[in-house]
């Protein structure tokens, strides 16, 4: 029980978590020119098996549905990959897998077996600019598996593992956002979720953000029609972010009852905290330090999820009880929107100027 003003609030007797990222490795084989990575102030590493057992068979018992193998590096570098996504399904478990595409082909085998959703970064149809923009990238490597992947499909006449195109936009690949769709319908994709980038710098959001550019966001106007008709002939739902500040805010981790748990068994709100960088939203630079809410070396899952201190921050996820720093008019002048350590409302930690809570980046859940 907690007190928010002249209220007590006590959570429901059933409330748990019902999704879990779980980051098994934060290192990565590419260098996207846009990756929090670029900024991390933390060291990388991978998730050793006796941690990952204990998290997976404790979120299980805790009533998690589903685990999401994602985070700030790419799972299939993790050496035991396979062996973790088994054991989350032996358990009954739903699994997504997020990853750039780079080592499918090795890993069809299993992954068409074991895997429910696959989530697929791509920010192009054209090699050189998949490759300008996800630097040490293959497209056609990423194609290659795909199709593989599809042909397993149609020959054992199953759905799964489910295909999910993710495409950061950006002024780079506007132009090709229409032919980048076409080909993940040509892949059998189910989903293309479109993302703004989150920019790392001031000169990258002037350069490259959608959101920043009229130009750009006439263009995603134009080909509204197309998109809708590519929609209806591929059979595939395209998902577009907001190109501007709305109104209506709700943070996708608190909406899914999802957590995020680091490679090192730290306990996090969502992606966008769980580690220390920076990043440039609306010419505001903020420095973002990682809220770790527990460390279930030490934890148990459940432990975790019903803090007190974790408690009151759903609260406040779940009503969006913080201020709106983006549009609000001190913005080019406050200093307290310059971390996400706390806003003048007192909430410490802030989740006041959080993008995604405004549908302009999208998470992988």
């Amino acid at each position: 029980m907690f007190k928010v003003k002249k209220w007590q609030i006590t959570p429901s007797d059933d409330s748990h978590p019902r999704e879990l990222m779980i980051e098994v490795s934060s290192k990565c084989n590419y260098k996207c020119i846009y990756c929090f990575r670029n900024l991390m102030r933390e060291p990388e590493g991978f998730m050793e098996p006796e941690l990952y057992n204990k998290i997976v068979e404790e979120a299980y018992h805790a009533g998690v549905e589903k685990i999401i193998f994602s985070g700030w590096g790419e799972p299939l570098l993790h050496p035991k990959i396979k062996d973790f996504v088994r054991k989350a399904k032996d358990l009954g478990l739903k699994v997504l897998l997020n990853t750039n595409g780079y080592f499918l082909k090795e890993n069809t085998s299993w992954v068409e077996e074991s895997v429910d959703e696959l989530y697929v970064s791509m920010d192009s149809s054209e090699s050189d600019l998949y490759s300008l923009i996800r630097k040490g990238g293959d497209l056609s490597r990423l194609l290659s598996a795909l199709e593989e992947i599809n042909k397993f499909r149609r020959e054992k006449m199953v759905k799964k593992p489910e295909i999910i195109i993710q495409f950061t936009l950006t002024r780079l690949n506007v132009d090709n956002l229409v032919k980048t769709i076409e080909l993940a319908g040509k892949l059998k994709a189910t989903r293309f979720i479109v993302s703004n980038i989150l920019p790392l710098t001031p000169g990258q959001e002037k350069s490259l953000a959608c959101y920043m550019d009229d130009s750009c966001k006439r263009k995603i106007a134009e080909i509204s029609g197309i998109l809708a008709k590519l929609s209806m002939i591929h059979n595939i739902l395209i998902s577009l972010p907001q190109l501007g500040l709305s109104t209506e805010r709700e943070c996708p981790f608190a909406s899914r009852d999802a957590l995020f748990v680091r490679w090192d068994g730290k306990v996090a709100p969502c992606i966008y905290m769980a580690h220390g960088w920076a990043n440039t939203f609306y010419r505001v630079t903020r420095t973002i330090n990682a809220v770790i809410l527990g460390d279930l070396k030490e934890e148990s899952l459940i432990e975790v999820w019903n803090s007190e201190e974790y408690m009151q921050y759903k609260f406040n996820l779940d009503f969006m009880y913080y201020p709106s720093c983006p549009d609000c008019p001190l913005r080019d002048y406050c200093t307290l929107t310059l971390s996400n350590d706390m806003d003048c409302w007192g909430n410490q930690p802030s989740c006041a100027s959080c993008p995604y809570a405004r549908d302009m980046v999208r998470c992988p859940l």
